[in-house]
């Protein structure tokens, strides 16, 4: 694994729930308190009550900020998609698909989307993945995503490539047909059109963020 960069100041507390996708009520040192989540997913099978989390003092709003789970697996698992930018960044020299671009730029509009990327005129979409399954197969998305689905139409319109950082422990990745079965239609449809799906393996030990290579795909 190669060390990407450092998370500081985090501090412990236990999950109670979510009484909205923005909001967790928690429990630290005893006392319950609320933290802000910083990922549109569902994160289902991460969010159980008493799981175990890791956060960074927040904001005025609310006074704290997840940026961790701990899985069933004890696995910390990054759920913080406003570091899929500081992450990318760091794991572009390190993939052969980017290793000699020169020019990046972030959030470029293309057609009606925003996109991540772009890489040497090339447009690169990034999403976040927390969800795998018994099969040890990692699953996008966890929640039906129109947007999701728009954005790799925008890239295969514009030949560009689509980047899966895989949060979670996994042996290949797969679109989640079974939640949302136009983002998987999409996803096979870019396949088929040879777009580059890359998937980087992404490991958190609870302070340090890792890359710890590629995870292949799936048959889909």
């Amino acid at each position: 694994m190669i060390p990407l960069f450092r998370i500081s100041n985090l501090y412990n507390a236990q999950f109670i729930d979510r009484p909205n996708r923005f909001v967790a009520n928690i429990k630290y040192n005893g006392n319950l308190t609320q933290a802000h989540i910083h990922d549109p997913g569902r994160l289902n099978e991460l969010l159980q009550e008493n799981a175990n989390l890791l956060m960074v003092p927040g904001t005025k709003k609310l006074p704290w900020y997840v940026k961790a789970v701990q899985s069933k697996t004890e696995e910390w698992v990054l759920i913080d998609s406003a570091l899929h930018n500081r992450i990318s960044r760091a794991i572009f020299p390190l993939i052969e698909e980017f290793r000699y671009v020169k020019e990046i730029r972030s959030e470029v509009p293309i057609g009606k989307s925003r996109i991540d990327f772009m890489m040497d005129g090339i447009p690169l979409e990034v999403k976040g993945v927390s969800l795998i399954k018994e099969n040890n197969i990692a699953y996008f998305p966890d929640a039906p995503t129109e947007r999701g689905a728009r954005h790799v139409y925008e890239i295969i319109q514009h030949n560009g490539m689509l980047l899966f950082l895989i949060f979670h422990k996994a042996a290949k990745f797969s679109p989640n047909f079974e939640m949302d079965p136009k983002f998987g239609t999409a996803l096979s449809f870019a396949r088929k059109k040879t777009i580059p799906i890359i998937c980087a393996q992404i490991h958190f030990d609870g302070k340090t963020v890792f890359y710890d290579g590629k995870v292949p795909l799936s048959e889909f």
